[in-house]
């Protein structure tokens, strides 16, 4: 008998411990992807790490722009160039992408650790599973992974105060937030865990109606005192950051003066009208689980327990307000759910029916379950980056994706020079391959720029040639370096625009970037060299996109289109859906190829690829707006409407819809259209 009891133990034990191993495998892989440089912060950060022992303006001012060098500027996140810098000159950059591989594994080992000790292993387990798959969501190498840490490492420390009222224990924060407030700009939350924690120990005192308001009074101060007292030593502490009381201050200022709107800063509910992403839905899904788990347990227990009360509405506003904090939102939710649960299970009576059920089910049927969930999520991640990446969208790997480096060897190999004019999203690369010896137009700091910067030279020049033209003179543009994976609006007109234009000579692309030459500055010989004629492009574009992953076909497929080449398009999509039938973006890109054709036939062929993207899953908005202009060029103007309503339904203020909506119903009006729903 005692030996059948430690074979089971001993079982068990195996068994959680491959479960261990299988989430953090997990968790391993999903960060293992090749850095795709081009457009990311991560080329910024490590110059700040080399720069900032040359010159420490680098922590006050914009200093790789020419367009705005002296606009001054907060860097509350220095000091993680300094550890990325660091750490890339170990081991470049294979060595950074396995320190954030592993930071991350060590962020989820603690976070699991803490909902398995608010809950069991096995309640954690299967809760932590959407949550991995919602950290796919922000795996890129990011100052922002050590408040992951710090948020958790906080919570604990807070959890762990509280429960042995040693309150001395509460000082090993101080290290932790002079690192914090130096790394990133969150470090305000462990502020926030320190300041909700003081208040629910405040508050239940107050409440008590048998004692007077002075002795309430003084049992509320004396449990929330030393809770006040450290977060306001903690407060004090943030001060010691190179901008003193401005560093402290920024997280609640740094929005004020933001020019440009990024999409992560954007809500779920504003990004799910523009892409599919089923992140948002998994992210929909805990939220919910969360709010029913407090709920039912505040029913069923009577009581309200204010710190988790706090936590859950704060977190899960920093997750509703933009779409960057739903990873962090995850970790949090899965000790939060865990402990609801579990307090659920405790509050209900033994003979209910939830708690027989638990009592039936066995450790070793719940952890071969886990393991085949596992199994299962693994293989449905490798089989998804191959034919959708919708969780998994890089390369696996450590290091630099294919092609990173490329561009930045073509400009330095043919000795190119500025002033240069480059968008957005390459900025930060582009400080990283030619600081000093060339400077950004901009970068990826909104908040390094003045708003008017953004607002009357940005954004115009990109969406008016004529702009264009006058601004181009006023900064003397000798190159045009740029990411056409760029898909903001203004984007998407400039690139039509400056590949025809006749005083700009294409000479350079590759898989994330393009390269341009201005004819009038630049030496004829040099033009004459390098530019691309029709011949090397095509060649070029064959030779990349054979050479790449699903996501860099879709980039050159849509470079190809832009560039007068619609025919090698056709082929990257048809090669796509030879492979993976059912690719709902190749599905609608092919659509809308066809959708331009002035031929009857080809805009049937555009309607059959579009019922077969939204068979594919693919509702949104602009998908609809494309078929219902088919439908209106074939003549079927009730099917057009019934398109655009569908869109609208989607979106309530999409303007496309709404427009034609609007002018369907004044050509009925007027008797130009028959009256139809």
């Amino acid at each position: 008998m005692k030996y059948s009891i430690f074979h089971k133990i001993k079982i068990e034990k195996v068994f959680k411990i491959l479960i261990i191993c299988g989430l953090l495998s997990l968790i391993f892989i999903i960060h293992s992807q090749k850095i795709e440089f081009s457009s990311i912060d991560l080329g910024r950060h490590l110059e700040n790490g080399k720069v900032l022992w040359q010159n420490s303006q680098v922590l006050y001012t914009n200093l790789y722009s020419y367009t705005e060098t002296n606009f001054p500027f907060i860097n509350h996140h220095w000091f993680a160039g300094v550890v990325f810098y660091t750490i890339y000159l170990w081991g470049g950059f294979k060595l950074l992408s396995l320190f954030n591989a592993l930071l991350a594994v060590l962020i989820f080992a603690l976070t699991f650790n803490f909902a398995r000790k608010k809950s069991n292993f096995y309640l954690a387990s299967f809760l932590s599973l959407p949550v991995i798959f919602l950290l796919t969501e922000r795996i890129n190498i990011r100052p922002e992974a050590f408040s992951y840490l710090f948020i958790i490492l906080t919570w604990l420390i807070i959890d762990r105060v509280a429960t042995t009222k040693n309150y001395r224990r509460l000082y090993w924060l101080v290290p932790i937030f002079i690192l914090w407030v130096n790394l990133h700009i969150y470090f305000f939350i462990g502020l926030a865990l320190l300041g909700f924690k003081a208040l629910a120990e405040f508050l239940p005192p107050l409440g008590q109606r048998l004692t007077s308001f002075p002795d309430r009074w003084q049992l509320a101060w004396r449990r929330a005192g030393p809770w006040i007292k450290n977060f306001i030593l903690l407060t004090l502490v943030c001060l010691i950051n190179p901008n003193t009381w401005r560093g402290l201050i920024y997280p609640f200022v740094i929005l004020r003066h933001y020019g440009y709107q990024i999409a992560e800063n954007k809500s779920i509910f504003y990004l799910s009208h523009l892409m599919v992403n089923y992140n948002f839905i998994i992210f929909k899904v805990l939220l919910l689980l969360l709010i029913l788990s407090w709920a039912l347990n505040w029913l069923i227990s009577k009581k309200l327990q204010l710190f988790s009360t706090f936590l859950m509405i704060f977190f899960a506003g920093l997750g509703l307000f933009a779409s960057r904090n739903i990873s962090l939102f995850a970790l949090i939710a899965l000790v939060l759910i865990s402990t609801n649960l579990m307090s659920l299970k405790n509050g209900f009576n033994k003979k209910v029916l939830i708690n027989l059920i638990y009592q039936k089910i066995k450790p070793l049927y719940l952890s071969i379950t886990l393991l085949i969930l596992i199994i299962v999520s693994l293989l449905y991640l490798g089989s998804n980056f191959i034919s959708q990446q919708n969780f998994i969208k890089n390369s696996f790997g450590w290091g630099l994706a294919t092609g990173s480096t490329n561009a930045s060897n073509f400009f330095k190999d043919h000795k190119l020079k500025g002033p240069i004019f480059n968008n957005y999203d390459l900025g930060s690369a582009l400080i990283f391959w030619l600081y000093p010896q060339e400077r950004v137009f901009v970068d990826n700091r909104p908040e390094a720029y003045p708003v008017k910067f953004f607002e009357n030279i940005y954004k115009p020049l990109q969406n008016n040639p004529v702009v264009w033209k006058k601004i181009s003179n006023q900064y003397h543009f000798q190159t045009i370096f740029f990411a056409y994976t760029d898909s903001t609006p203004w984007a998407q007109k400039f690139l039509p625009f400056i590949l025809k234009d006749k005083n700009w000579s294409l000479v350079y692309f590759g898989r994330y970037s393009l390269i341009l030459l201005n004819k009038k500055t630049t030496n004829p010989l040099v033009i004459k060299k390098l530019t691309l004629n029709n011949l090397a492009l095509r060649a070029r574009l064959r030779h990349l996109s054979l050479h790449s992953n699903l996501r860099e076909k879709f980039n050159l497929a849509f470079l190809a289109q832009e560039l007068g080449q619609e025919d090698i398009a056709q082929v990257i999509y048809q090669n796509i859906l030879f492979t993976f039938p059912n690719n709902r973006q190749a599905l609608f890109s092919l659509g809308s190829l066809y959708a331009h054709s002035q031929d009857a036939l080809d805009l049937q062929v555009a309607l059959n690829y579009f019922s077969r993207a939204f068979q594919a899953g693919y509702h949104l908005p602009a998908v609809y707006n494309q078929e219902a202009l088919v439908y209106w060029r074939l003549g079927n103007y009730q099917q057009a409407a019934q398109s655009w309503r569908k869109a609208q339904n989607l979106d309530r203020n999409n303007i496309t819809a709404r427009h034609y909506l609007q002018e369907v119903k004044s050509l009925q009006a007027v008797g130009k259209l028959p009256l139809f729903k």
